[in-house]
């Protein structure tokens, strides 16, 4: 019995090792599972589309950023204009102070931005290639 199945271990080790090598000096071909290499595939693919929004992602970020540094200088103008005229202090105040406070609103949601291109960036160039990379090493 032990004899057995140490001959059948014996066996199915030699035929594997026989088809690792074969495949590896291009003699035979490969061995695939089929499933697998669809999983593969549709793990490539998502990459690729998490890449495209990360893309997007970062663009909004950077004009994202310049329109609240446009709203800080708005302010700021306002601001100034509001102790140059008199006359218009009251309406050059309000538009400061909005100008300000959808600086402060977009401030915090530039760091929401930040945060989830930091998460996706890590998801596509860490996570995602990391497995690819285990995937190559067994192919």
């Amino acid at each position: 019995e032990k004899f057995d199945i140490v001959k059948k271990w014996g066996i199915n080790t030699y035929k594997c090792t026989k088809q690792l090598i074969s495949e590896r000096f291009g003699r035979g071909s490969r061995t695939v599972d089929l499933e697998l290499e669809t999983q593969i595939e549709l793990l490539r693919e998502t990459k690729r589309k998490y890449e495209c929004v990360l893309q997007l992602a970062r663009a909004l970020t950077n004009h994202f950023y310049s329109l609240v540094q446009t709203q800080h200088a708005l302010g700021d103008a306002f601001a100034d204009l509001s102790q140059k005229s008199p006359e218009l202090q009251e309406e050059f105040g309000y538009n400061a102070e909005t100008q300000k406070l959808l600086c402060k609103n977009g401030e915090t949601l530039l760091g929401a931005v930040n945060f989830f291109v930091s998460s996706i960036n890590t998801l596509v160039n860490k996570t995602m290639e990391d497995t690819l990379m285990t995937v190559k090493q067994y192919e």
